[in-house]
């Protein structure tokens, strides 16, 4: 049985270095960071830096809650074509119900509003579930506020552990 990803363990900076040169050499131009959450990692930015010094064009999806002042300054520099970010509701009630976080609906949204004096480009979606359905038009509206893209996405991924609990 194969390893998981979580028993190797992350690439090292420097690996991740030679997998974007590589990328690079063999043409890519357009590139995409994801996770789970990317900015988890203590080296994310000096990733975004090496990539965009050589030349790619980047986007970084995030759930926001870990953006802070000096990540957004940082971002403001880099300038991603996009930082897409996960509303999950507009309302604390409805955000925390999806996040299961207490507290992270303010995280994000303060997230969102430094990136945005910023200057940096976002884009915004949503995933629809029953605790967010009614909330959908307003996350919208918000978006288009900002003059941000919003859209809807319909994966539902199981839980790591391999529970289906998200598609209840």
């Amino acid at each position: 049985m194969p390893l998981s990803y979580r028993k190797r363990g992350e690439l090292k900076t420097k690996e991740v270095f030679s997998v974007l040169e590589q990328l690079k050499d063999i043409g890519c131009f357009y590139l995409g960071f994801t996770g789970g959450e990317p900015f988890v990692r203590k080296d994310i930015l000096d990733i975004l830096w090496f990539a965009k010094k050589k030349g790619l064009e980047l986007i970084i999806y995030s759930n926001g809650s870990l953006i802070n002042k000096e990540i957004a300054k940082e971002l403001q520099k880099i300038r991603p074509n996009k930082v897409d970010i996960t509303i999950p509701g507009m309302s604390e009630a409805a955000f925390e119900a999806v996040s299961r976080v207490a507290g992270s609906r303010d995280k994000v949204f303060k997230a969102i509003s430094l990136l945005y004096k910023s200057g940096v480009d976002l884009g915004f979606k949503t995933c629809v579930l029953k605790e967010n359905k009614s909330e959908i038009k307003e996350i919208q509206d918000f978006a288009a506020s900002l003059g941000a893209l919003h859209r809807l996405d319909d994966m539902l991924s199981p839980r790591l552990n391999g529970s289906k609990e998200p598609y209840k």
